[in-house]
Protein backbone atom coordinates (compact mmCIF):
# COMPACT_ATOMS: atom_id res chain seq x y z
CA UNK A 1 0.00 0.00 0.00
CA UNK A 2 1.33 3.30 -0.79
CA UNK A 3 2.90 5.06 2.20
CA UNK A 4 0.98 8.00 1.75
CA UNK A 5 -2.65 6.32 3.00
CA UNK A 6 -0.98 5.21 5.67
CA UNK A 7 -0.47 8.87 6.95
CA UNK A 8 -3.92 9.08 6.53
CA UNK A 9 -5.08 6.40 9.17
CA UNK A 10 -5.41 3.66 6.96
CA UNK A 11 -4.00 -0.24 7.52
CA UNK A 12 -2.56 -2.07 4.55
CA UNK A 13 -5.29 -3.69 3.64
CA UNK A 14 -6.68 -0.01 2.88
CA UNK A 15 -9.45 -0.19 5.93
CA UNK A 16 -9.51 3.60 8.54
CA UNK A 17 -8.03 2.06 11.26
CA UNK A 18 -9.79 2.28 14.98
CA UNK A 19 -8.44 4.28 18.32
CA UNK A 20 -8.26 2.00 20.99
CA UNK A 21 -11.14 3.03 23.47
CA UNK A 22 -8.96 2.85 26.54
CA UNK A 23 -6.71 5.54 25.02
CA UNK A 24 -9.21 7.62 23.86
CA UNK A 25 -10.62 7.74 28.26
CA UNK A 26 -7.15 8.13 29.02
CA UNK A 27 -6.26 11.07 27.07
CA UNK A 28 -9.97 12.90 27.84
CA UNK A 29 -8.81 12.49 31.48
CA UNK A 30 -5.74 13.62 31.09
CA UNK A 31 -6.80 17.26 29.61
CA UNK A 32 -9.09 17.42 32.37
CA UNK A 33 -6.84 16.83 34.68
CA UNK A 34 -4.22 18.80 33.05
CA UNK A 35 -6.94 22.19 32.89
CA UNK A 36 -8.08 21.51 36.75
CA UNK A 37 -4.42 21.63 38.07
CA UNK A 38 -4.23 24.94 35.48
CA UNK A 39 -6.86 26.51 37.35
CA UNK A 40 -5.56 25.42 40.76
CA UNK A 41 -2.40 27.30 40.40
CA UNK A 42 -3.59 30.04 39.10
CA UNK A 43 -6.12 30.39 41.60
CA UNK A 44 -3.50 30.08 44.20
CA UNK A 45 -1.41 33.72 42.97
CA UNK A 46 -5.02 35.32 42.12
CA UNK A 47 -7.53 33.63 44.14
CA UNK A 48 -6.18 35.11 47.70
CA UNK A 49 -6.05 38.43 46.49
CA UNK A 50 -9.49 38.27 44.59
CA UNK A 51 -11.11 37.08 47.81
CA UNK A 52 -9.87 39.00 50.12
CA UNK A 53 -10.55 42.39 48.12
CA UNK A 54 -14.32 40.99 47.70
CA UNK A 55 -14.89 40.16 51.44
CA UNK A 56 -13.54 43.58 52.08
CA UNK A 57 -16.22 44.77 49.81
CA UNK A 58 -18.73 42.95 51.71
CA UNK A 59 -17.38 44.07 54.74
CA UNK A 60 -17.91 47.90 53.37
CA UNK A 61 -21.49 47.77 52.09
CA UNK A 62 -22.48 45.81 55.00
CA UNK A 63 -21.32 48.86 57.49
CA UNK A 64 -23.42 51.14 55.49
CA UNK A 65 -26.17 49.40 55.33
CA UNK A 66 -26.06 49.25 59.49
CA UNK A 67 -24.60 52.96 59.71
CA UNK A 68 -28.33 53.73 57.35
CA UNK A 69 -30.45 51.68 59.45
CA UNK A 70 -29.13 53.05 62.99
CA UNK A 71 -29.77 56.64 60.96
CA UNK A 72 -32.87 55.30 59.50
CA UNK A 73 -34.19 54.50 63.12
CA UNK A 74 -33.16 57.81 64.95
CA UNK A 75 -35.00 59.48 62.07
CA UNK A 76 -38.02 57.45 63.09
CA UNK A 77 -37.67 57.94 66.32
CA UNK A 78 -37.26 62.06 66.36
CA UNK A 79 -40.34 61.49 64.16
CA UNK A 80 -42.22 59.91 66.56
CA UNK A 81 -41.18 62.07 68.93
CA UNK A 82 -42.20 64.95 66.85
CA UNK A 83 -45.17 63.69 65.95
CA UNK A 84 -46.24 62.67 69.74
CA UNK A 85 -45.34 66.39 70.81
CA UNK A 86 -47.63 67.85 67.54
CA UNK A 87 -50.28 65.77 68.99
CA UNK A 88 -50.05 67.51 72.27
CA UNK A 89 -50.20 70.77 71.25
CA UNK A 90 -52.55 70.43 69.12
CA UNK A 91 -55.46 71.63 71.32
CA UNK A 92 -53.85 74.27 72.45
CA UNK A 93 -52.11 75.92 68.99
CA UNK A 94 -55.92 75.32 67.28
CA UNK A 95 -58.04 76.15 70.20
CA UNK A 96 -60.12 79.15 69.64
CA UNK A 97 -58.64 80.28 66.58
CA UNK A 98 -62.22 80.01 64.44
CA UNK A 99 -64.53 80.60 66.95
CA UNK A 100 -67.78 82.14 64.76
CA UNK A 101 -66.43 80.97 61.62
CA UNK A 102 -68.37 79.02 59.23
CA UNK A 103 -66.77 76.17 57.51
CA UNK A 104 -68.35 74.01 54.15
CA UNK A 105 -66.45 70.89 53.80
CA UNK A 106 -66.17 69.03 50.33
CA UNK A 107 -65.08 65.55 51.26
CA UNK A 108 -64.39 62.45 48.39
CA UNK A 109 -65.86 58.96 49.47
CA UNK A 110 -63.02 56.53 50.13
CA UNK A 111 -60.10 59.32 51.66
CA UNK A 112 -58.47 58.50 54.50
CA UNK A 113 -60.27 58.66 57.85
CA UNK A 114 -57.76 61.46 59.56
CA UNK A 115 -57.87 63.83 56.59
CA UNK A 116 -61.45 64.05 56.87
CA UNK A 117 -62.79 63.08 60.20
CA UNK A 118 -59.71 64.79 61.86
CA UNK A 119 -59.84 68.01 59.85
CA UNK A 120 -63.50 68.02 60.60
CA UNK A 121 -62.48 67.40 64.29
CA UNK A 122 -59.94 70.14 64.03
CA UNK A 123 -62.13 72.63 62.47
CA UNK A 124 -64.73 72.39 65.52
CA UNK A 125 -62.18 72.16 68.36
CA UNK A 126 -60.96 75.31 66.87
CA UNK A 127 -64.26 76.99 67.32
CA UNK A 128 -65.41 76.27 63.72
CA UNK A 129 -69.24 75.36 62.67
CA UNK A 130 -69.52 72.90 59.75
CA UNK A 131 -72.69 73.97 58.22
CA UNK A 132 -72.53 71.84 55.61
CA UNK A 133 -70.52 68.27 54.43
CA UNK A 134 -70.98 67.46 51.06
CA UNK A 135 -68.97 63.98 50.31
CA UNK A 136 -68.31 63.72 46.79
CA UNK A 137 -69.21 60.00 45.34
CA UNK A 138 -67.45 57.22 43.41
CA UNK A 139 -70.59 57.43 40.86
CA UNK A 140 -68.70 60.33 39.67
CA UNK A 141 -66.36 57.85 37.10
CA UNK A 142 -69.72 58.08 34.83
CA UNK A 143 -68.64 54.38 33.83
CA UNK A 144 -71.80 54.29 31.58
CA UNK A 145 -73.49 56.66 29.11
CA UNK A 146 -77.00 56.97 31.33
CA UNK A 147 -74.86 57.98 34.19
CA UNK A 148 -73.40 60.76 31.83
CA UNK A 149 -76.04 61.85 30.56
CA UNK A 150 -77.89 62.15 34.07
CA UNK A 151 -75.33 64.12 35.42
CA UNK A 152 -75.86 66.89 32.38
CA UNK A 153 -79.44 66.71 32.69
CA UNK A 154 -78.74 68.01 36.43
CA UNK A 155 -76.09 70.76 36.15
CA UNK A 156 -77.36 71.51 32.99
CA UNK A 157 -74.02 70.48 30.69
CA UNK A 158 -74.81 70.64 26.89
CA UNK A 159 -71.39 68.63 26.74
CA UNK A 160 -71.61 65.31 25.46
CA UNK A 161 -68.14 64.03 26.42
CA UNK A 162 -68.57 62.54 29.84
CA UNK A 163 -65.12 64.10 30.88
CA UNK A 164 -66.60 67.28 30.24
CA UNK A 165 -69.45 66.99 31.71
CA UNK A 166 -67.86 65.88 34.99
CA UNK A 167 -66.20 69.34 34.94
CA UNK A 168 -69.31 71.01 34.25
CA UNK A 169 -70.41 69.24 37.62
CA UNK A 170 -67.46 70.35 39.25
CA UNK A 171 -67.69 73.68 38.22
CA UNK A 172 -71.53 74.56 38.91
CA UNK A 173 -70.89 72.56 42.49
CA UNK A 174 -68.06 75.40 43.13
CA UNK A 175 -69.21 78.38 41.53
CA UNK A 176 -72.84 77.97 43.01
CA UNK A 177 -71.24 77.75 46.77
CA UNK A 178 -69.03 80.68 46.08
CA UNK A 179 -72.03 82.76 44.78
CA UNK A 180 -73.86 82.17 48.34
CA UNK A 181 -70.42 83.22 50.19
CA UNK A 182 -70.24 86.31 48.33
CA UNK A 183 -73.76 87.35 48.33
CA UNK A 184 -75.69 85.10 50.53
CA UNK A 185 -79.50 84.35 49.88
CA UNK A 186 -79.69 87.03 47.65
CA UNK A 187 -82.00 86.15 43.72
CA UNK A 188 -80.67 83.81 41.23
CA UNK A 189 -78.67 85.23 38.46
CA UNK A 190 -82.59 84.90 36.32
CA UNK A 191 -84.14 87.12 39.28
CA UNK A 192 -86.09 83.88 40.06
CA UNK A 193 -86.21 82.46 43.58
CA UNK A 194 -83.14 82.58 46.12
CA UNK A 195 -79.87 81.11 45.52
CA UNK A 196 -79.79 79.10 48.20
CA UNK A 197 -82.90 77.23 47.69
CA UNK A 198 -81.21 76.76 43.73
CA UNK A 199 -78.25 75.27 45.36
CA UNK A 200 -80.18 73.16 47.98
CA UNK A 201 -82.12 71.49 44.60
CA UNK A 202 -78.81 71.04 43.10
CA UNK A 203 -77.55 69.21 45.99
CA UNK A 204 -81.13 67.51 46.26
CA UNK A 205 -80.97 66.73 42.73
CA UNK A 206 -77.32 64.80 42.89
CA UNK A 207 -78.04 63.05 46.22
CA UNK A 208 -80.78 61.46 45.03
CA UNK A 209 -79.39 60.25 42.06
CA UNK A 210 -76.20 58.89 44.29
CA UNK A 211 -73.69 61.38 42.92
CA UNK A 212 -73.12 63.00 46.48
CA UNK A 213 -74.34 62.96 49.90
CA UNK A 214 -74.98 66.09 52.16
CA UNK A 215 -74.77 66.38 55.83
CA UNK A 216 -76.40 69.47 57.39
CA UNK A 217 -76.00 71.05 60.56
CA UNK A 218 -79.03 72.43 60.70
CA UNK A 219 -81.91 71.72 58.66
CA UNK A 220 -83.30 75.34 58.63
CA UNK A 221 -80.07 76.71 58.12
CA UNK A 222 -78.78 78.16 54.78
CA UNK A 223 -76.50 75.27 53.32
CA UNK A 224 -73.59 78.20 52.19
CA UNK A 225 -73.91 80.78 54.93
CA UNK A 226 -72.38 84.07 53.56
CA UNK A 227 -68.44 84.49 54.05
CA UNK A 228 -68.10 80.54 54.13
CA UNK A 229 -64.79 79.28 54.31
CA UNK A 230 -64.31 76.20 51.81
CA UNK A 231 -62.37 72.78 52.78
CA UNK A 232 -62.12 70.24 50.26
CA UNK A 233 -60.32 66.88 52.29
CA UNK A 234 -58.94 64.04 50.43
CA UNK A 235 -57.08 61.43 49.60
CA UNK A 236 -55.97 57.96 50.12
CA UNK A 237 -52.84 55.27 48.96
CA UNK A 238 -55.36 53.53 46.38
CA UNK A 239 -56.22 54.38 43.30
CA UNK A 240 -58.47 57.41 43.06
CA UNK A 241 -63.04 56.75 42.39
CA UNK A 242 -62.94 58.83 39.45
CA UNK A 243 -60.95 61.28 38.37
CA UNK A 244 -60.60 63.31 41.69
CA UNK A 245 -57.43 65.38 40.75
CA UNK A 246 -59.34 67.47 37.80
CA UNK A 247 -62.44 67.44 39.57
CA UNK A 248 -60.93 69.16 42.44
CA UNK A 249 -59.01 71.46 40.62
CA UNK A 250 -62.02 72.25 38.27
CA UNK A 251 -64.05 72.61 42.18
CA UNK A 252 -61.32 74.57 43.61
CA UNK A 253 -61.29 77.32 40.65
CA UNK A 254 -64.92 77.55 40.73
CA UNK A 255 -64.83 77.96 44.76
CA UNK A 256 -61.90 80.74 44.71
CA UNK A 257 -65.15 83.52 43.41
CA UNK A 258 -66.19 83.36 46.56
CA UNK A 259 -63.17 85.98 47.35
CA UNK A 260 -63.11 83.30 51.15
CA UNK A 261 -60.88 80.82 52.17
CA UNK A 262 -60.17 77.65 50.31
CA UNK A 263 -58.37 74.96 51.14
CA UNK A 264 -57.32 71.70 50.06
CA UNK A 265 -55.98 69.37 52.66
CA UNK A 266 -54.77 65.31 51.05
CA UNK A 267 -52.67 63.29 53.18
CA UNK A 268 -49.25 62.43 53.31
CA UNK A 269 -49.55 58.77 51.71
CA UNK A 270 -52.40 59.46 48.75
CA UNK A 271 -51.77 59.36 44.98
CA UNK A 272 -54.87 61.52 43.98
CA UNK A 273 -52.58 64.59 44.10
CA UNK A 274 -54.86 67.31 44.63
CA UNK A 275 -52.56 69.02 46.32
CA UNK A 276 -50.17 68.60 43.64
CA UNK A 277 -52.49 69.83 40.86
CA UNK A 278 -53.51 73.05 42.57
CA UNK A 279 -49.72 73.80 43.15
CA UNK A 280 -49.25 73.30 39.80
CA UNK A 281 -52.07 75.48 38.53
CA UNK A 282 -51.29 79.33 37.73
CA UNK A 283 -54.62 80.42 37.89
CA UNK A 284 -55.30 79.04 41.45
CA UNK A 285 -52.45 78.29 43.54
CA UNK A 286 -52.57 81.94 44.57
CA UNK A 287 -55.76 81.83 45.62
CA UNK A 288 -56.29 78.04 47.32
CA UNK A 289 -54.11 77.06 49.75
CA UNK A 290 -53.21 73.61 50.50
CA UNK A 291 -52.02 70.82 53.26
CA UNK A 292 -50.32 67.78 52.20
CA UNK A 293 -49.68 66.45 55.53
CA UNK A 294 -53.68 66.76 56.32
CA UNK A 295 -54.09 63.06 58.08
CA UNK A 296 -51.43 64.38 60.89
CA UNK A 297 -51.91 66.70 63.69
CA UNK A 298 -49.13 69.12 61.84
CA UNK A 299 -51.73 69.26 59.18
CA UNK A 300 -54.37 69.90 61.23
CA UNK A 301 -52.85 72.95 62.65
CA UNK A 302 -51.89 74.10 59.56
CA UNK A 303 -55.23 73.87 58.04
CA UNK A 304 -56.09 75.84 61.22
CA UNK A 305 -53.83 78.48 61.19
CA UNK A 306 -53.88 78.61 56.92
CA UNK A 307 -57.99 79.93 58.02
CA UNK A 308 -57.61 82.20 60.71
CA UNK A 309 -55.26 83.95 59.27
CA UNK A 310 -56.44 87.54 57.60
CA UNK A 311 -58.39 87.31 54.42
CA UNK A 312 -55.81 89.51 52.89
CA UNK A 313 -53.14 87.07 53.32
CA UNK A 314 -51.87 85.32 49.99
CA UNK A 315 -52.85 81.66 50.15
CA UNK A 316 -49.91 79.00 50.97
CA UNK A 317 -48.82 75.62 50.39
CA UNK A 318 -47.75 73.70 53.75
CA UNK A 319 -46.53 70.44 54.43
CA UNK A 320 -43.19 68.29 53.42
CA UNK A 321 -43.37 68.47 49.78
CA UNK A 322 -40.52 70.58 47.66
CA UNK A 323 -41.68 74.30 47.97
CA UNK A 324 -43.79 73.68 51.30
CA UNK A 325 -43.75 74.20 54.61
CA UNK A 326 -43.94 73.00 57.95
CA UNK A 327 -47.12 75.55 59.08
CA UNK A 328 -48.50 78.54 58.67
CA UNK A 329 -46.92 81.75 60.83
CA UNK A 330 -48.73 81.34 64.32
CA UNK A 331 -51.02 84.37 64.70
CA UNK A 332 -51.66 85.65 68.53
CA UNK A 333 -54.90 84.89 70.42
CA UNK A 334 -57.47 87.50 70.28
Amino acid sequence: MDTAFADLGLDPNGDLRMIDFRYLVVTIISIFLALTVGIMLGAGFVGDPLARDLENRIESVNAEVREQREQIDQLRAQNDAFAEWAQAAEPWAIDGRLNGRDVVVFAVDGADDGVVDGSIGALEDAGATIVTQITLGAKFALESGPEADQLATIVESVEQKPSDVLMDAAGAMGEGAASLALDGGGPTESGEGSSQVAYSELLRLLEEEDFISVARNSDEGEVVPDDSSFVIAGGNATTQPFNVTAFIRRLSAGLTAGETDVVVTESSSSQWNMATAVREDAEINETVSTVDTGESALGHVALVLVLSEPPSNPAGHFGTDDGTRPLPDLPPLD
